[in-house]
This record gives structure tokens, C-alpha cells and sequence, in this order.
């Protein structure tokens, strides 16, 4: 089996929901619309790179040595609280997320020697409009997302549907039940620029961890014997 895993990636978004974002909350809660809504609109102000700030959370997979950060954020400007505060958080959560799985495709690529031309982004994260963008552009690839995005529900529908003779294959079952909602297209520059941001998280990610193994601080989780 090959695959990539960040780790608890809608806990990290949920915490600082709950830990940070009050006042969206109770505005969403008036509004009636998700509170994640808002903190992208907060997000959404913010260029590429977060103005400098750096969230450390799940580490890029490794099956041999598995250890992540302690949760973190890296480099406030405190001169300038206003390009220094929630909304820089917010997307370099997002980026974060975007950055490991965009670490993980790179293992995927070298093994395979294969490049996608899309890729499919679903669950809870698949719901904002900036977090598949933010993807797009990290990944340099189109993103597409489909309407049902709890994949994992959909695909055990599916392959219920087979064994039932509803479908003759999964691909069938594909074809009648699958369906995208929106696209988003990675911006040639913005990527470009991304790379820059993604290799200065990858080294800040590796220094931080010689912190960590010192047990100075406490990982985020850590596989059994690390």
C-alpha cells in the first residue's frame, strides 16, 4: 500500500476555531452559516505566505521515524499587529495542511515517476472557498471538488451498490453517483511563489524538530517507539 497522511488536520482547524475564533462563531451562529465562512473571509485578506508567520503541526508522513511538531506558530511581526494576528493564523493553518500534502505528492511523484493533472479534494476542508485554492496553488495542479464530499461514506455506498447488482463495477458506480461541484485552477505566479514559502517551512519544520526530540516540548503525536 502507497500513501500520503497528514494527521489530524480538521482537529488543528477545529482547536483554533474554538480556541481563537469566538467572535465568528456567535456572528456565524446569527448569521446561520458555518463560522469556517468567516475565518476564511479573514483568511482570504492575507497574500500568500501568511505575511511571514509559519504553523507547524502535522509532519509530512514517515513510517520509520513518525514523530510531529508541538502545535506552533513561528514569526510574528509584533511592530505590525494588524499583518500579525488571526487572520495570518488562520491561513498559515491552511497552509500548513497544504504543505504536507503537497510533501506527500512529491514522495507519491518519485515513486510513480507520474505527475497528476488534477487532483480530487474532499471532506469538511473541501467545504471553504480559500482552503482548495490554497491547495491549487501549493500543489500547482487543478483542483476539483465534488458535491458529496464525505468520499469515504460515498465509497462505501458504492461498493454496497455493486455487491447489491445496483452497478457492474465501481467505475459505474463512479459515473452515475460522482459529481463536481467546483474547480479551482493553481495561479502560475502565486505557485512560483509558494515554492519559495513551502521549502522555508520544510527547513523551519526540521529545526524545530531538533527541539522536539530534545523533549523540550511535546509533539503533537508520535508513532509508537519514537
Amino acid at each position: 500500500m502507497t500513501e500520503g497522511i497528514a494527521f489530524l488536520i480538521g482537529q488543528q482547524a477545529r482547536w483554533f476555531r474554538d480556541g481563537f475564533c469566538h467572535e465568528e462563531v456567535t456572528a456565524a451562529a446569527e448569521r446561520g452559516i458555518s463560522p469556517y465562512f468567516l475565518m476564511e473571509e479573514l483568511a482570504a485578506a492575507v497574500p500568500p505566505g501568511a505575511n511571514g508567520i509559519i504553523g507547524l503541526f502535522s509532519a509530512v508522513h514517515n513510517s520509520k521515524f513518525w514523530k510531529h511538531a508541538a502545535p506552533s506558530f513561528l514569526n510574528f511581526d509584533i511592530y505590525n499587529p494588524h499583518r500579525s494576528g488571526k487572520a495570518e493564523c488562520i491561513r498559515a493553518l491552511w497552509e500548513s495542511a497544504a504543505y504536507v500534502a503537497y510533501a506527500n505528492l512529491q514522495v507519491l511523484q518519485e515513486l510513480t515517476r507520474v505527475r497528476p493533472t488534477e487532483l480530487t479534494f474532499s471532506g469538511g476542508a473541501a467545504k471553504g472557498f480559500l482552503w482548495p485554492q490554497i491547495v491549487a496553488d501549493v500543489m500547482g495542479v487543478r483542483v476539483i471538488v465534488p458535491i458529496v464530499k464525505e468520499a469515504t461514506a460515498l465509497g462505501c455506498a458504492m461498493c454496497v451498490g455493486v455487491g447489491a447488482g445496483l452497478f457492474k463495477d465501481l467505475s459505474s458506480a463512479t459515473a452515475n453517483w460522482v459529481r463536481i461541484e467546483k474547480e479551482f485552477r493553481p495561479r502560475p505566479a502565486v505557485h512560483q511563489e509558494y515554492e519559495k514559502h513551502f521549502d522555508r517551512w520544510q527547513r523551519v519544520y526540521a529545526e524545530f524538530m531538533k527541539i522536539v526530540n530534545l523533549n523540550l516540548l511535546t509533539p503533537m503525536w508520535r508513532a509508537p517507539g519514537t
